[in-house]
């Protein structure tokens, strides 16, 4: 009789070794995310304090000298969070995050066709908790930022059924809480959703209705009287190493401003369109989860300013360049390994060496200072040529395989990551 092994393989011990101290690192992550000043939600429920006392919500700042530069409707959204203390409101934004990682790496799994509970749930704790070293990631935990919501918004609407009669109601509320968003609705239409598309506009176009019948003093503000236009209500010098785009990148290595708005302005449309192209191509060969991250990192990269809390998006493109490490049969597991190691650089740094708003850091000197000053976009066009290469050659998947899948058909038992020892 054949006997079945009972005892742990070293490869297994190790396996629940990695995925516990995950989670752990996540864990801890969070509870000291707690304990941050988180500024920007301070700002967020001076937004919403703000729209209930009626008080004026963009000309003038609302706590300290920051000021509201999100549409109205966000702070509509943010008035639930004006009654609570400031250390009750970051308990729950943090808990709120947590619960969004969560979401945002399980999406992910499922759409990569990882659905058996044995095998998702290890997956996502482990993927969760080493998200943290992201600085992405940390920055938006620290800070009470939001963009981890707008991420499961997008991702819930694009990764699901694709004949949902009300998809494109995510993209339509995401793009209703911070312009970004919008990006997806040209991806919508690149990849031939039309009604999608048509959707997610008429969602956005519905909320600014809704701002303009319940707060109509700040919604002319921002959208007849061009506040979502000026920057300087973001930060007053765009050349700061924390605006992590195209046109910082510009502005940050000496090009003067006014050449440098023309030069982000062809460039931020060539990046836009072969960026979309490709999450394009990335969709029609299966690969949906890739094309959509894509679409999240153009909508970063191509803004005027993105703070490294923007780049959140790199949370599920990291869970697709981990399945295909893992794939079966993949020779050059090294690149994306690679990239994986890349992306947590500046977190790690920023603990070893923490800065102030604009200081220069003492761990960052020479070319160390230029890459993490552009760190973001260099990661950005790396993903790109790498995504090239990775799609040249490949055919779209037989019909039993799901859309966006690297492990096979639905029912398939992925070998690589269930077998038995």
């Amino acid at each position: 009789m054949k006997l079945r092994h009972t005892r742990p393989t070293a490869r297994r011990v190790g396996s629940s070794f990695l995925v516990c101290a995950c989670g752990l690192f996540g864990l801890v992550s969070m509870v000291l995310a707690m304990r941050a000043d988180s500024v920007d939600l301070e700002v967020y429920r001076a937004g919403g304090e703000a729209v209930l006392a009626g008080r004026d919500l963009y000309n003038e700042p609302v706590w300290y000298d920051f000021r509201f530069t999100y549409p109205p409707f966000a702070a509509l959204v943010f008035t639930p969070l004006s009654p609570l203390s400031a250390e009750a409101a970051r308990v729950l934004v943090v808990l709120l995050n947590t619960s969004l990682l969560v979401f945002i790496v399980a999406l992910s799994w499922r759409s990569l066709g990882l659905t058996r509970t044995h095998l998702l749930v290890p997956a996502v704790i482990a993927v969760s908790g080493a998200s943290f070293a992201l600085e992405s990631v940390h920055s938006n935990f620290i800070d009470g930022q939001i963009n981890l919501l707008l991420v499961a918004l997008v991702l819930a609407d694009l990764t699901g059924r694709t004949d949902h009669p009300v998809r494109g109601v995510g993209v339509g509320l995401a793009a209703a809480l911070k312009l970004t968003p919008l990006v997806f609705v040209a991806y919508l239409i690149v990849t031939r959703k039309y009604r999608q598309a048509a959707v997610a506009s008429a969602t956005a176009a519905g909320t600014v209705l809704v701002s303009f019948l319940l707060v109509p003093a700040a919604a002319t503000d921002y959208w007849l009287r061009g506040m979502f236009t000026d920057l300087s209500r973001i930060h007053v010098d765009p050349a700061s190493r924390h605006n992590q785009s195209l046109r910082g990148l510009l502005l940050k290595n000496g090009v003067p401003e006014t050449p440098a708005l023309w030069l982000w302005l062809v460039f931020g449309a060539a990046v836009g369109v072969a960026a979309l192209s490709l999450a394009a191509w990335a969709t029609r060969r299966g690969e949906r989860l890739l094309g959509v991250s894509l679409c999240g990192l153009c909508a970063a990269a191509v803004s005027p300013w993105s703070w490294g809390h923007h780049w959140v998006w790199l949370v599920p493109l990291g869970v697709f360049l981990v399945s295909v490490v893992g794939r079966p049969g993949r020779r050059n597991r090294w690149l994306p390994t690679l990239v994986l190691v890349a992306c947590a650089l500046p977190g790690v740094l920023a603990l070893a060496d923490p800065m102030d708003d604009d200081a220069t850091p003492v761990l960052a000197d020479g070319p160390l200072a230029f890459v993490l000053a552009n760190f973001y976009m260099i990661i950005f066009m790396t993903v790109l040529a790498a995504a090239v290469a990775d799609l040249r050659g490949r055919h779209t998947p037989p019909a039993g395989r799901p859309p966006g899948s690297l492990i096979g058909p639905a029912t398939a038992h992925p070998s690589h990551l269930s077998r038995e020892e």
